[in-house]
This record gives structure tokens, sequence and C-alpha cells, in this order.
């Protein structure tokens, strides 16, 4: 399939594979030649593999092969149940592993991964269970952090409060929403309503397009009914999104939200750097992950390079895709520069 053949307004003119691994069964797109080097793109919540289609075409062009999977829990993949199944199932060593197993199935030895959201948080962990399946890593809007490295009962603020600079310069703890059982019943009743919640969720970074999801109550505090599309994206893009989650429901992604202590308990011992060459790329506009979030990233990256898209929000992806592709074009040919230069110099030390 060539570059042109990809609408992003078009699920279906994209590759779409199916495979068994790690115990569940994993939809995934799968787009360029499968002997060029790879890139993984992971997505967060409520995201979907769709939530890269600008991404995807850009990159096959630029003679990548493209994995985009829906992740344990999403979309088309797999979402099993807890209960009956066990928490562990949904924490990111867990889903690392789904990870490892697709790459082998596809005769991946390792992949750059690129993570947005929740898909952010798995490939920093990616970099963690797995240094050696990753040849670099960038980040859009998430920061490396140890916060899932502490227990549960550290300091509740040190653990689910994010100060918020909103419209009223309002403070609310957004993913305590999340992790408290009546929380997430409040979150699961909104999202049985999916096309108005996904109105609410996908907004850009505009004055005029802004709605306050979370009033440290519930997560659509102030959501009214009839709220209209914002233009961030087509109707036909919405209606993808909402047939998705009509299919398959919510309760597989919010299920990554009850895991912190599973995490814990997986990564006691883990490294708590990371080796592998990295991009991070924060925005201005995000309220819930403001770029001052990641000012200490470079003690616990080694490798580390940083820049900044300014009128951009959450969803930075499809609201400025061009910039976005800039930065991830020169950091992929810095990959690629490195990795010549250390085969050059293991030639001459091998001619030695």
């Amino acid at each position: 399939m060539t570059t042109r053949a990809m609408n992003p307004l078009d699920p279906n003119s994209f590759k779409h594979r199916f495979s068994f691994v790690n115990g569940i069964t994993y939809h995934y797109v799968d787009e360029g030649k499968e002997d060029s080097d790879s890139i993984i793109l992971l997505h967060g919540f409520p995201d979907l593999w769709y939530g890269w289609r600008y991404q995807i075409p850009h990159l096959v062009s630029k003679g990548y092969r493209v994995i985009v999977p829906d992740l344990r829990g999403y979309g088309q993949t797999e979402a099993p149940k807890c209960p009956p199944n066990d928490l562990h199932i949904y924490g990111f060593k867990n889903v690392c592993k789904d990870l490892t197993e697709l790459m082998s199935q596809l005769k991946i030895k390792s992949s750059i991964f690129i993570g947005h959201d929740w898909g952010g948080f798995l490939a920093w962990r990616m970099c963690i269970h797995h240094p050696e399946r990753v040849k670099a890593v960038l980040e859009v809007n998430v920061r490396f952090s140890l916060q899932h490295l502490h227990p549960l009962h550290a300091p509740k603020r040190e653990l689910y409060c994010t100060r918020i600079s909103g419209r009223n310069s309002s403070e609310s703890a957004i993913p305590s929403l999340f992790v408290a059982p009546e929380g997430r019943d409040r979150i699961r009743q909104q999202c049985s309503k999916s096309e108005a919640y996904l109105k609410a969720v996908f907004r850009s970074s505009q004055p005029e397009d802004y709605v306050q999801l979370f009033d440290g109550k519930n997560m659509m505090g102030n959501l009214v009914d009839g709220l209209q599309r914002s233009p961030l994206i087509s109707q036909q893009e919405l209606d993808y999104y909402a047939a998705q989650y009509k299919n398959h429901g919510f309760h597989g992604g919010l299920n990554w939200y009850k895991t912190r202590k599973v995490n814990y308990q997986d990564e006691k011992g883990a490294r708590k750097q990371i080796h592998n060459q990295a991009l991070m790329i924060t925005v201005g506009k995000d309220l819930h992950i403001p770029p001052s979030m990641s000012n200490n990233m470079h003690k616990f990256c080694k490798d580390l390079t940083v820049k900044h898209i300014e009128d951009a929000g959450h969803w930075v992806m499809i609201e400025k895709p061009q910039q976005l592709h800039e930065y991830l074009d020169e950091f992929l040919e810095n990959v690629k520069n490195k990795e010549l230069n250390a085969a050059d110099r293991k030639g001459r030390k091998a001619r030695l």
C-alpha cells in the first residue's frame, strides 16, 4: 500500500491485522515494508490506534514500517474483565509483554517507540522492562517519572494530585477520579454515552473550544447537554471513535487507572534511569500536563532531547501535525546517524 492510499479520514484505508499474543487477540495497523526499520506508536485514553492517523502515512513516507496497536483493553483488541481476571493483566509489565510478543511474531528485534498519554508511560516502561527491544523512545506530553515506583500508601498529593491552571485557575485531583471506585463508577456512567463523552474529550487548545472536564468531583463535571463537536476533528472521525466504544465499551481502558499498586509491585528493584536515546516533546496548552512537569527529566534520561510546541494542546498529533513531524524527522535522523556512527566504529575496531 502506498502512502497516498492511506486517508486519515478513512480508517478502512489502513492495513489492519490481528494477532494472538500473551493470551488475547490484538488488533493493530501495520503499514510500510516489512524489512524496514520499525516504529511502534502507542496511544492513551480514550484514544485508539486512530489517534496516530496523521503520523502513520508520514512515517511510512520516510521509509519506516509503522505498527500501531489498539492497546490491551481498547478498540478491537480484547478487553478482559477485572474481576474475574487479576488486575496484573493491565499492568505496564504485562502490556510490555504484549508488545514484545507482538514484535517477535512480526520478526522485529528492536523498534523505535513513540508514545502519547498512557502510551507515553508504557513506552518509558518498555525502556525499563525491555531496554534491548527499544532502539529509541519519543514521547509526546508525558514525561518519564518514578511515580509508579512509589507505594500506594504514599502521601495522597504526591500520588494523585496534579496542579492545574484552568480557565478559572482552579485546582483538581484528576487521577484520583480514576483511582477511587466511586470516581470510576461516575466515569463509566458518563462513558455510556460514548459520542457525548468523546465530544467533550477531543477539544483543541483554542480558548473558545474549552470544556472543563474535571471539577474535582467527577470526570464530566460541567458537561452540558447538546455540546457541539470541536473543529479539531470531523464528524467522520468522531463517528469512528464512537462506533468503536459502542461495540467494546470503556471498561478495558479504565482498568489501566486501577493498576498503581500493581505497577509498584512489578517495578520493585527495576532500573530507575533511561539509557535509550530519547526525545521529549512538550506542549504549551495542555492544561493537565504542563511543560514544567518535565523540568527534571534529565536526571533520569542519560541521552535526552527536549522540544516544545507552544500553540498546541493535549491532542497535538491532530492539532499541529506538521510541527510535530518536523521534530520527529529531526530526531529520527539523529537516531540513524548515531547507529551509522556506532556501526562504523565497530567496523574499524574489527579491522584493527
